[in-house]
């Protein structure tokens, strides 16, 4: 009703009222903002630690990464190493054993051309000796044939001489007186040579019929064939 102290006096409480009920929204908005930013920063810290976890475990597994990578290389590294010792040793090894090779072909090629030597004069031998052999047995056949020649032509001579020599004693005839002995007994061989019967010879040497026959008989048994050994005739 117009009462400016009454206006004032209730108008204390309102206004306490509303100043705290403006104080308090300001209040709760400034703590609001307050817990707000506190979680915004408690986020960013939890997020900057999150990051940091993950940069740090980003960095752990690099550093996994990089250290098996590095032991990968130096694996890798130890078996190209362990590789190129293996291929150098088989290497190694290849070349002995083609050198080893080599020099087995060559002494057996040397082996070989030295038995081919062996062998060639080996035959040069065998044949030079064939050649001497044959020559041999070549000069031997014709020393034989020539032995054989001149004894057929010996035969033939004493074969001819004794034919004269046989003519001319049965030429002379009936004896008209006994002939001495030793002529009598040429008479006798050449009359037996000639197939003369023992008649004629007493009657060419005038020498009795037992003596002709026993003359007879020594021819007979000069020119009778030599009995053959015991043991060609069992093998016969």
């Amino acid at each position: 009703a117009g009462d400016m102290v009454g206006v004032a006096v209730h108008a204390v409480a309102p206004l306490l009222l509303i100043v705290t009920a403006e104080a308090g929204l300001a209040y709760r908005r400034a703590l609001t903002a307050a817990v707000l930013a506190a979680e915004e920063r408690k986020q960013a810290q939890r997020d900057a630690a999150v990051r940091a976890a993950a940069e740090r475990e980003q960095d752990r597994l690099r550093a996994e990464r990089e250290r098996r990578d590095h032991e990968a290389a130096q694996a890798r590294e130890q078996r190209e190493h362990e590789a190129k010792l293996a291929r150098d040793a088989d290497e190694r090894r290849a070349r002995i054993l083609r050198e080893e090779a080599d020099r087995a072909e060559a002494a057996r090629r040397a082996e070989q051309e030295a038995q081919d030597e062996r062998e060639r004069r080996e035959h040069e031998r065998e044949q030079a000796a064939k050649a001497r052999e044959q020559a041999a047995r070549q000069a031997a056949a014709q020393r034989a044939a020539d032995e054989r020649r001149r004894a057929e032509q010996a035969r033939q001579e004493a074969a001819e001489r004794a034919e004269r020599e046989r003519a001319e004693l049965l030429s002379a005839g009936p004896a008209l007186e006994k002939l001495e002995e030793t002529r009598a007994r040429q008479v006798a061989q050449a009359a037996y040579a000639a197939g003369l019967t023992q008649r004629q010879a007493i009657e060419l040497t005038g020498w009795s019929a037992g003596w002709i026959a026993a003359r007879y008989q020594e021819q007979r048994e000069l020119t009778a064939p030599a009995p053959r050994p015991a043991l060609e005739g069992a093998s016969q």
